[in-house]
């Protein structure tokens, strides 16, 4: 159809609808002020549309029974019984009836005097006017209403104007006429009528809206409630009373919760018709009329404009108060209904249909509650299907409103009523304030007192708090909420202008941020406030469910978005630990995607900020955090977890299997630890990123690293004490470290089923491999375990506060002998041990246990001094730990070797020597040998205590008589060869000669050693550049000058002279003086049993010339001290006289003389008889 046809058409329409309005004769009388309506009606022809007044009434009709509809009793008699064709009547027009003529030209511009419309519009538009109508004008124009819709030429006019409608609208068509009922039948179709019908019914429209008792079916339905809840009467007392039925919709408007289903939808079903036209909304329109002059003037009617108009500026300080409350209680309807918001509806439509958002299958006629469309078209978004932009908008609109204003959400207003009067400034609060409010009402107290103080959120405001949150969704965009966007779009743009504006990640950005210089107190407070319902709902973030969705649906059967009450209270923040489950585990067919690996560690880690963001933390530890950790006023960030950590022992069951999870995932991601992350950053640049060790992202290798260099001086202080705390924890548990968990489970659960704690647990694995490894037998610790183990040990050693067990027996002695010295870099651990003759009894014998385990497993001092010694001379794979100090002891006398390193080897060999059963090697080697020749000193000696040097002095002395294991004898010239070189690894001769090494050795001794800073007359260090044996050389010359007197003394320097003899290797001053002359005689014999020393010896007597005068000089000083030191060599049995016998030169005299001496008593014995007094045989006998 072209535009000239369509003008042809409107033209006859108007001709049409002018005659039928023209010829249809007055609507009432000068009787109807008594109640009649005239009967002088005859049906014409349609007229003018636009003046209904020309219509002749017929007689009027009360309403059916069931409406309680009374109306003024009406004479028949008057009545005209013509039919629709009969003779047209006078038109009546309004401004000409005695009851309305003077209060329309008192209020009414005389323009439109011919248009009864208008006069209507003039009459009916506000409230003033109506209330200074007089009631005889109010009576007669509520008549003339109704009976406008009444009219059986009305019902013919619609018939003509809306044939096609009619047609397809079954339920109007079959109507019957002249009841009233098929123009407020067709005015609830309307949103399906077009062109000419509409613009007829948009006229009758604001005639059925103006009184809910014209609307159709609305009485039928609503009569019940509109008395229960007493909003107004059906009565003919208010049947007038304009106010009255225009508060009767407001006031069921307020209570639509409580309405029945039938007048529940006739309320939403009204709201919907008059979604377009606010005019339509007679109640709002009375209240609106300044405020949309102030406010909207530029906006045009129609299409809901003014409604969303209205809506957004409802908290203009310019809106009225009763035009604010009209609004709200708009925007209510809109949650129970979103075809009320004409514009989202419009907008919208389209893709509710296309996504089943209105679900028929539940409600016949679809279910368009604000939350079910929301839900489903926000599911859409985030499973990526096509929502045009259009609706995008204005469901961010819809979503921002939800935030800012509570009251315009049913549930909110409902269930939190009393949190909301109590403690959120009975909601006077603005601009989203009072829904954060009650979300900060919705964390609980820590604090015991605070607790009592503050009232508890019922669960019904909780639920109710939760749905809003979700159907708002501001985690997937901040701007939704504005307090949010607000208090952090300073922060956005600092610190997070690279991400897109609307993106989830600003939120995620925020979020880690919340420890930077740019976060500020209110934006963090803000966002915490929202991410407390985020991180109880995983469906609420949206990254985390755009790539987790489906792998949660798979493995841990959540909801879709769209699924509100799907998702239990209870159930909803067990999703991520589901997920994060699955992802630890390493079945392949219920592992979850890379992508969603990657979100659940994000938002562990950002959730590790605080406990209010791990449900499954706060729900049990509530109590606990309470008790300990009350009095942080503002816990900083993971500052509440670390404080539960360290009372771990003392907490609630349930609290602490919670918190012992949370640490064993804390040490498997370092970055779960906000505190130590924020100080280790920096330093994780500065000596991991080029560590060798370091592979990628591994961050076990990470936390290793920092563990590594956390004594050097670069190393920041705050990370040094976060990485300690990390290590702390990690001991109450062996658990809490995954990587020993790991590796030692299986050993763990066979050899140390009933230990817990990790300290216990290395204790009793190092118990077993210190066992096999000294018994040279199969390990039954397996290798991965020894090898965690080892480093477990080493970090241990490193700090005394990681051994509480040993800090405990120490602590007195820490306080006497160290209290100044620092615990970390296992200086604390060196103080004690060379104080360990004067510490108590339970620090000696537990320091002792933990050297014997170094010993065998890692000593972390010669690993930390020797690294480079280690590297360079002992950097074998196959080495075990025992190994490697026997090793840096070979070449401790290069020149080239660290000086430090050569001092700690030096103290290490002391200790061995003081007992050797530090000594791994030796009582590998000699396990034979020391029962054999020393079981008298393991028999006087308690387990317990050290030996002080006297097994290994037991094994010297057999060394002297060459009865040791050639395994063993190698080992023991090794430590005579060390001792000659420095006294104090030999402890019997340092203890026993102490006094004689100050008194005739006093310039060696300065030399040779350093007095304690603590003023103890003792020796408490030797320095490494005793490497000449002085003070040994010392006692050698003051023995052969006959100075000593010290028996004792004496003793131990003759068996240090004997040992030298044997070996020339072990008297460095004679090997350094007859070096070249050894190579030059001697060079091709094996060292060791005297055969280089008998060589030296023998050239010296043949060829005296021949070897070098200083050689020769100082054999002759040797062979001196032998001949003294045989002679004074104690005699300690049987074996000792026949040994010195055979080496005296008068052998032979001495054993005449021993032979003859027998003899004389076995002749005497023979010839004289018994020399003791006889006894009587009767004696014997008795």
């Amino acid at each position: 159809m072209d535009v000239s046809e369509r003008r042809v058409m409107m033209l006859r329409f108007t001709v049409f609808v002018f005659l039928l309005i023209h010829v249809s004769g007055q609507v009432l009388n000068g009787g109807a002020t008594n109640g009649q309506l005239s009967n002088k009606m005859n049906i014409g022809k349609p007229g003018d549309i636009h003046n209904p007044g020309a219509f002749a009434s017929k007689p009027a009709v009360p309403l059916p029974r069931q409406a309680h509809q009374p109306y003024p009793q009406v004479d028949k008699h008057k009545m005209s019984a013509a039919k629709p064709e009969g003779v047209k009547p006078p038109a009546i027009r309004l401004s000409e009836t005695k009851e309305c003529g003077n209060d329309i030209i008192k209020h009414c511009n005389p323009k439109i005097y011919k248009n009864n419309f208008a006069i209507l519009d003039c009459l009916q538009n506000d409230f003033k006017i109506m209330d200074d109508l007089s009631s005889d004008c109010q009576h007669y124009i509520w008549v003339y209403k109704r009976n406008l819709t009444k009219d059986d030429r009305f019902d013919y006019a619609a018939q003509e104007v809306c044939k096609s409608e009619l047609s397809q609208i079954h339920e109007c068509s079959q109507l019957e006429k002249g009841k009233g009922l098929i123009i407020p039948c067709l005015v609830d179709n309307i949103e399906n009528v077009t062109g000419n019908c509409h613009t007829y019914l948009e006229k009758m429209a604001r005639i059925v809206f103006s009184d809910y008792r014209l609307i159709y079916h609305f009485v039928d339905q609503c009569s019940v409630d509109i008395e229960q809840l007493k909003c107004g009467r059906i009565g003919p007392a208010d049947e007038n009373d304009v106010h009255t039925q225009g508060k009767t919709l407001e006031c069921l408007a307020n209570k639509i919760g409580d309405l029945h289903d039938g007048c529940r939808k006739q309320l939403l079903r009204v709201a919907e018709l008059q979604a377009d036209d606010y005019h339509l909304d007679r109640q709002l329109y009375y209240a609106c009329r300044e405020d949309r002059e102030r406010l909207c003037a530029d906006v045009p009617a129609g299409g809901g404009k003014i409604y969303e108009c209205l809506f957004k500026h409802k908290f203009d300080k310019m809106m009225s108060t009763q035009c604010k409350e009209m609004v709200t209680i708009r925007q209510r309807l809109i949650a129970e209904d979103v075809k009320v918001e004409k514009t989202f509806y419009s907008a919208c439509r389209k893709d509710i249909k296309e996504h089943g958002c209105n679900k028929k299958d539940k409600v016949a006629e679809g279910d368009f509650r604000r939350a079910n469309i929301l839900l489903c078209l926000e599911n859409a978004i985030k499973t990526e299907q096509v929502i045009s932009n259009e609706c995008q908008i204005e469901m961010a609109e819809l979503r921002q409103d939800l935030m800012e204003d509570y009251s315009i959400s049913p549930e909110i207003l409902n269930d939190c009523h009393a949190e909301i009067l109590e403690s959120c400034e009975n909601g006077l609060q603005r601009g989203g304030k009072t829904i954060h409010c009650l979300m900060n009402l919705a964390r609980p107290a820590r604090d015991q007192r605070k607790h009592a103080a503050q009232s508890e959120m019922s669960p019904k405001c909780r639920r109710a708090l939760e749905a809003l949150i979700q159907e708002a969704d501001p985690g997937s965009d901040y701007r939704m909420d504005k307090v949010l966007h607000m208090a952090c779009e300073p922060v956005v743009q600092s610190g997070c202008k690279h991400v897109q504006p609307g993106d989830a990640r600003v939120i995620s950005c925020l979020m880690d941020h919340l420890d930077s210089e740019i976060m500020t107190d209110e934006c963090e407070e803000r966002l915490m406030e929202i991410q407390y319902f985020v991180a109880r709902d995983f469906r609420l973030d949206a990254a985390l469910y755009k790539r987790c969705h489906k792998d949660a649906e798979r493995l841990c059967h959540a909801p879709e978005w769209a699924e509100p009450k799907s998702m239990h209270p209870n159930n909803g923040p067990l999703i991520l630990p589901c997920l994060y489950r699955f992802m630890k585990e390493n079945d392949s067919g219920h592992k979850v995607s890379k992508q969603c690996k990657t979100e659940i560690m994000r938002v562990m880690r950002q959730r590790a900020h605080s406990v209010d963001l791990r449900p499954e933390v706060e729900r049990v530890c509530l109590k606990d955090l309470g008790m300990y950790c009350s009095d942080m006023d503002n816990p900083g960030p993971n500052q509440e977890i670390q404080c539960l950590q360290e009372h771990l022992d003392t907490l609630e069951v349930e609290c602490q299997e919670v918190i012992g999870n949370f640490t064993e995932d804390e040490d498997e991601m370092p970055e779960l630890d906000v505190i130590l992350m924020k100080a280790c950053t920096p330093m994780i640049n500065k000596f991991c990123d080029t560590d060798d060790g370091l592979e990628g992202d591994d961050t076990d290798n990470i936390m290793d690293c920092l563990i590594r260099n956390k004594n050097k001086p670069r190393m920041d202080e705050k990370c040094r004490a976060g990485i300690e705390h990390h290590q702390l924890i990690s001991m109450k548990n062996f658990r809490f470290d995954h990587k020993f968990k790991e590796a030692c489970k299986r050993s763990v659960s066979k050899f140390c089923k009933n230990k817990k704690s990790k300290i216990d647990v290395i204790s009793c694995l190092s118990e077993h491999v210190r066992n096999d490894t000294l018994l040279e037998e199969k390990h039954r610790i397996d290798k991965v375990c020894r090898k965690q183990l080892r480093a477990e040990v080493l970090e241990r050693g490193e700090d005394i506060r990681l051994d509480e067990k040993l800090v405990q027996a120490c602590h007195n002695d820490m306080e006497d002998r160290c209290k100044d010295v620092e615990k970390g870099n296992a200086k604390m651990l060196e103080c004690l041990k060379r104080n360990q003759k004067v510490l108590s009894k339970p620090c000696h014998k537990l320091l002792f246990k933990r050297e014997q385990e170094e010993a065998v497993i890692g000593d972390y001092k010669v690993h930390s001094v020797c690294k480079a010694m280690i590297k360079t001379y002992c950097d074998d794979d196959d080495m075990k730990e025992d190994e490697i100090l026997p090793c840096l002891r070979k070449h401790k006398d290069k020149q080239d070797f660290d000086h430090k390193c050569r001092e700690l080897i030096v103290k290490r060999e002391i200790a061995e020597n003081k007992d050797y059963r530090l000594n791994p090697e030796l009582q590998k080697k000699c396990r034979l040998d020391i029962p054999k020749f020393c079981k008298n000193v393991l028999h006087t000696q308690k387990n317990d205590d050290e030996l002080q040097g006297k097994v290994v002095t037991c094994l010297r002395k057999r060394f002297i008589e060459k009865k040791l294991s050639r395994d063993c004898n190698d080992v023991i010239r090794n430590v005579i060869k060390d001792s000659a070189h420095n006294y104090m690894e030999d402890p019997v001769l340092a203890s026993t000669c102490e006094k004689e090494i100050i008194k005739y050795c006093g310039d060696e001794h300065e030399m040779a050693m350093k007095q304690n800073s603590g003023g103890l007359n003792k020796v408490e260090m030797v320095q490494s550049s005793d490497g000449s044996g002085k003070v040994v050389e010392c006692l050698k010359q003051n023995f052969l000058k006959r100075i000593i007197t010290n028996d004792a003394c004496k003793q131990e320097i003759q068996r240090v002279i004997q040992e030298a003899q044997i070996d020339i290797n072990i008297d460095p001053l004679l090997h350094m003086a007859c070096q070249r002359d050894l190579q030059k005689f001697c060079g091709d014999l094996e060292p060791g049993e005297g055969r280089r020393m008998a060589c030296l010896l023998a050239e010296l007597e043949d060829h005296p010339k021949q070897v070098s005068q200083e050689c020769r000089k100082l054999l002759d000083k040797r062979k001196q001290l032998w001949e003294l030191a045989a002679q004074g060599k104690p005699v300690e049995g049987f074996h000792d006289v026949y040994q010195q016998i055979v080496a005296s030169p008068s052998k032979n005299y001495l054993l005449f003389v021993i032979c003859s001496i027998i003899g004389v008593f076995f002749l005497v014995g023979i010839t004289c008889g018994r020399v003791s007094k006889r006894v009587a045989k009767q004696n014997k006998m008795k």
